[in-house]
């Protein structure tokens, strides 16, 4: 069978169809995630997921054909990943401790407003008029769900909105280098992953975590997070980045934020409240408007 040539309808598709299932596994991945946290301390539950993952994503490296061999210049490329991943998941995890799933989940993912901003500054992806309006409701969603007005409680939205940020600037930055490195973006990712588990555990030693309760809820919840929350969704997402816009891209995981509320409010009784469902209905609002075919942004004329 004849691969469809880059940027053809069918590897659109085919990128669209990896998204919507990379949305999933990570929308219910936020109920494993806060499960695994009643048995670690939020460093140690993403040391040990990464560590993991980078384990299940060896076989496949092999199997696809990608060495392990990364070229000394580019072991930079590994430690700015690392560290942005080992930040990105400290925020997150320890917003999730801190606060409720829902609404982390959704201030996590404000990620693909930002992927489209750094986009239109650093890749001078063209940004269109309705994506300057959902720009704006999510920026009116945010003060709504953080509610600056009254301190309280305000940590881990304010630690999962810098959760976002590193996502985002983490999304944008593989984006930048795509076709400019030797190393395979699956050999990156492992590596990435397995560094940036280096760098939590370390930091755990340092600041000394207490030692993981080792049941088999944390083993399962643990093992969901590794295999398919980040071992084969890293190669979901990076299969969509590589066909699509920087910002579609991170616009396509939109559905995870609202499959992450609809599983908390399953599983643990979270029902937002009327101030927090406002917030995320701006931000849903703000999301669905960025996705509008003919909307998504583009590359910059020259």
């Amino acid at each position: 069978m004849t691969k469809p040539p880059p940027g053809s309808p069918a590897e659109l598709r085919r990128a669209t169809i990896a998204l919507t299932v990379l949305s999933l596994i990570w929308g219910y991945n936020w109920i494993a995630m806060k499960v695994a946290l009643a048995y670690a301390t939020p460093i140690d539950a993403a040391a040990t997921r990464f560590a993991l993952g980078a384990l299940a994503l060896l076989p496949a490296a092999h199997l696809m054909g990608y060495g392990l061999l990364i070229p000394r210049k580019e072991w930079r490329l590994v430690a700015i990943l690392s560290v942005s991943l080992a930040a990105n998941f400290a925020f997150t995890l320890t917003a999730l401790d801190l606060g409720g799933v829902g609404k982390t989940a959704v201030l996590v993912y404000t990620m693909p407003f930002w992927v489209v901003l750094f986009a239109r500054i650093l890749l001078k992806e063209r940004m269109r008029n309705l994506q300057w309006v959902a720009v704006i409701l999510a920026l009116v969603g945010l003060l709504v769900l953080v509610d600056v007005t009254h301190l309280r409680g305000w940590l881990p939205s304010f630690l999962a909105v810098l959760a976002g940020l590193s996502w985002a600037a983490s999304v944008v930055f593989i984006k930048s280098i795509q076709g400019k490195i030797k190393t395979h973006l699956m050999t990156l990712t492992v590596w990435q992953m397995a560094c940036c588990a280096a760098v939590l555990w370390l930091c755990g030693m340092a600041i000394g975590t207490p030692s993981i309760q080792w049941t088999w809820a944390f083993a399962g919840s643990i093992g969901f997070s590794a295999i398919l929350g980040s071992a084969f969704s890293w190669m979901l997402f990076y299969y969509a980045l590589a066909r699509l816009p920087a910002g579609m891209a991170g616009l396509g995981t939109l559905a995870t934020p609202v499959i992450g509320v609809a599983a908390a409010w399953v599983h643990f009784g979270e029902r937002p409240s009327g101030q927090d469902a406002l917030g995320m209905l701006f931000i849903a609002v703000g999301l669905l408007l960025l996705a509008i075919p003919g909307y998504a942004s583009k590359p910059a004329e020259t």
